[in-house]
């Protein structure tokens, strides 16, 4: 028995002094990566409002999303890293509102501000150039996580759509009530030219140099204003990119 023991403890010890070798071979290195993929998701309210009373139909927009990634490895397993994207996100929504704060366009110019009953159609698509930062763990030669946080610019901005078959009172909720067959709203304007968030990511080796990756990030600020009128609760941006990274 003291012989097994001797022989275990001599093992271990063995055995940790190997990886303790590996980890003192291993010199910190720069890695380069090319990312490339698709976002989908919302650029939606948290908590869902009671003026919206029921989803009809959602659908994605085509918003690609196109980086360099910049990571450097202290050690075996962790690193950060620092990426520039150009990140398209967008999506179409058809929901029935009541008594929906907004602001309106009818086809004879006239212009409303109030409370909308009704269906309402919106479609957002944004461009953004987004810097990411992570810190970076690397477990094995196949897995690699990332969390951190970004800031990004828009710099093309729409968010629009219509409603109809239904009424809004003019000015708030004891407004005039005036039907609406159809109208339309343009807030891309409006939007803040400024977003910051929180990020997360994985991604998995399926070669030498490609991986496939999966990053959820989630806005913190609000897409509009504070004094903004259009709608009464703040929207994020809250969207997940698949696609893949080619270390170069």
């Amino acid at each position: 028995m003291l012989g097994m023991l001797t022989a275990a403890t001599q093992l271990f010890a063995q055995n940790n002094g190997n990886e303790q070798t590996k980890n003192n071979d291993f010199k910190p290195l720069l890695e380069h990566r090319i990312l490339a993929g698709f976002n989908f998701g919302a650029t939606a309210p948290v908590n869902f409002p009671n003026t919206i009373r029921k989803i009809n139909g959602y659908w994605p927009q085509f918003c690609p999303s196109l980086g360099y990634e910049l990571s450097y490895r202290a050690t075996k397993k962790w690193g950060a890293s620092v990426a520039v994207k150009m990140d398209y996100k967008g999506m179409g929504t058809k929901d029935e509102v009541q008594y929906f704060p907004t602001i309106i366009t009818t086809s004879d110019g006239g212009r409303f501000a109030g409370t909308f009953s009704g269906q309402n159609q919106t479609t957002v698509r944004n461009a953004y150039v987004s810097f990411p930062v992570s810190a970076v763990f690397t477990p094995n030669d196949n897995w690699r996580f990332s969390l951190g946080g970004y800031v990004a610019w828009l710099f093309s901005s729409n968010f629009y759509g219509t409603v109809s078959d239904g009424y809004i009172r003019n000015g708030g909720p004891l407004g005039a009530k005036i039907i609406i067959t159809e109208a339309t709203f343009d807030f891309g304007k409006e939007m803040r030219t400024f977003d910051c968030g929180l990020q997360a990511g994985a991604s998995r080796r399926v070669g030498k140099k490609l991986s496939v990756m999966g990053n959820l990030s989630w806005g913190l600020r609000p897409v509009f204003p504070g004094d903004f009128k259009g709608m009464d609760f703040p929207m994020y941006n809250i969207y997940l990119t698949l696609g893949v990274a080619y270390k170069i």
